[in-house]
């Protein structure tokens, strides 16, 4: 399928699904913004604070075009595969990206963590759309640089990974839009070892390659 056609797709997907993350925060208690996740340590505002960081700082100019750069983009299977080899940052960084959210969800205000969702979110997703689904950005400090149209794929995977950790631990049914939880499920078909993978699928073998991601 076309890059523009996959961007564009991919981009809806993420402004439903930080649609449904600002709907679900408007009207939470405080009881059930301090209940624990199962993310060790992180209570639902804490899940807010780590992911809410995405719409807050896209929603801002992209940072410089890198297709100048020596370096090739990845794709975000292998950006995947390669935070979270061991030893990747996914455990290097892992205590520093708790702490981080712990003391997010501290600093900001409810209200906040909603408005980067419902505010922020629409205007992050603008942007992006006002820009090619090629262009070459860093992907956070990981020292890769990846398309939009793969950074975008990264995103939305965090987005509903981390929108069902909240629904879950709320007791709500997993309302996750379709095509985000489409895309999420084939991205992480995709970084496991495909022979494990279809094997352990369809019931040909009892080694199973997940999890994927720490």
């Amino acid at each position: 399928m076309d890059d523009v056609v996959v961007y564009r797709d991919r981009l809806d997907a993420l402004e439903r699904t930080w649609r449904v993350w600002a709907e679900l925060g408007t009207d939470l208690t405080e009881e059930q913004w301090t209940a624990a996740t199962r993310c060790p340590g992180w209570d639902v505002a804490a899940v807010y604070a780590h992911h809410s960081t995405f719409p807050r700082d896209m929603d801002g100019p992209l940072p410089p075009s890198m297709s100048s750069s020596l370096e090739e983009p990845v794709t975000a299977v292998e950006a995947l595969r390669r935070f979270n080899a061991p030893g990747g940052l996914a455990y290097a960084a892992a205590e520093a990206v708790a702490d981080r959210a712990v003391s997010g969800a501290a600093e900001a205000g409810r209200g906040e963590l909603v408005e980067r969702f419902a505010v922020r979110g629409p205007g992050a997703v603008r942007r992006l759309r006002a820009a090619e689904a090629t262009r070459v950005v860093p992907w956070g400090g990981t020292g890769v640089v990846v398309e939009l149209v793969e950074a975008v794929r990264l995103v939305l995977l965090e987005a509903t990974v981390h929108l069902l950790d909240v629904q879950r631990a709320l007791g709500r049914p997993p309302l996750v839009p379709p095509q985000a939880l489409g895309d999420t499920a084939r991205l992480l078909a995709e970084v496991a070892p495909p022979v494990d993978f279809i094997e352990a699928a369809t019931g040909r073998s009892a080694r199973s390659p997940l999890p994927v991601l720490r």
